[in-house]
């Protein structure tokens, strides 16, 4: 865990999550250790945000379908999800494909939909947004999307597209590639 003076970053690399329906008394040892660090982390996630009401906290799940991929993941992060508006907090998950949310989508206030590699996963980021994919070319202009082109659906539903450009250095920050020699 690192921590700075508004910043603390909790990684799990390695986790070897149970398949979805895998019973207990079958898990490897590995998978035990993982869903019990899981545990941990959801724990010390939710000590982090449940404090000064006053101040705004964000958390950032990266590659939040670890979380979706065992029954555990998918109950501490709806625990997490449903809490974080009543402790002034926002959560952030990111993935690849919305289909990871699953039960969760409904929680989900503001989406962003970037560009996809294949025109069946275009259409289905199109309709998790309520929208019609023929309509306009719109799953067309899903997988031209780069560099920052994305849909957003706010809270109030509206649904257009946007250009998301970081202010300088913030990729960096938030870049969690593992460290190489000379990077």
């Amino acid at each position: 865990m690192a921590a700075g003076p508004n910043l603390i970053t909790i990684r799990t690399p390695g986790l070897n999550l149970p398949e979805p329906g895998t019973e207990r008394a079958a898990y490897t040892r590995s998978e035990r250790i993982s869903v019990a660090t899981l545990a941990l982390v959801a724990a010390l996630t939710l000590k982090l945000i449940s404090g000064d009401r006053s101040r705004h906290k964000v958390v950032i799940l990266d590659e939040a379908w670890a979380f979706f991929a065992s029954s555990q993941g998918r109950a501490l992060l709806n625990r997490v999800v449903r809490l974080c508006r009543s402790f002034n907090a926002t959560i952030l998950l990111v993935t690849q494909r919305a289909v990871d949310l699953g039960e969760l989508s409904e929680l989900v206030g503001t989406a962003l939909r970037f560009g996809q590699d294949s025109p069946r996963a275009a259409a289905h980021e199109v309709m998790e947004l309520g929208l019609d994919p023929d309509e306009g070319g719109l799953a067309l202009r899903v997988l031209e999307f780069r560099r920052g082109r994305c849909l957003l659906r706010d809270l109030d539903g509206r649904v257009g597209e946007v250009q998301v450009d970081p202010a300088p250095g913030l990729l960096a920050a938030l870049d969690n590639t593992p460290w190489v020699e000379g990077r």
